[in-house]
């Protein structure tokens, strides 16, 4: 008799994630953006001048950086109600920064 705990997911539908939550999906952006980071430095070590690599690489570790800020708020405790708005705060504060430091960066 299989375990009925566990959760059964079926990766390739839309029913598959629906009720996904906010942690679960920082969780998977957080570690889509480290491995597309290992990808952009190894192209940016390539083409160090070509500027959508930079852009690239620029945009995942501002993104990655700011959802490991979050995990590490909500390890020291901070309350699990706060997932949601940590997560978007995290994505809105991502935006911000890349277009603050891109734009800033051209003058």
């Amino acid at each position: 008799m299989a375990d009925e705990r566990i959760l059964r997911r079926q990766w390739t539908s839309a029913e598959g994630w629906r009720g996904t939550r906010a942690g679960m999906w920082a969780w998977l952006l957080q570690r889509a953006a480290a491995v597309a980071l290992l990808v952009v430095i190894a192209l940016h070590l390539a083409n160090p001048f070509h500027r959508s690599i930079q852009a690239a690489l620029l945009a995942l570790a501002l993104l990655h950086a700011l959802l490991g800020v979050r995990a590490l708020l909500l390890d020291l405790g901070l309350s699990l109600r706060w997932h949601r708005a940590l997560f978007l705060l995290s994505l809105i504060l991502a935006v911000v920064l890349f277009w603050t430091i891109w734009s800033w960066r051209w003058y």
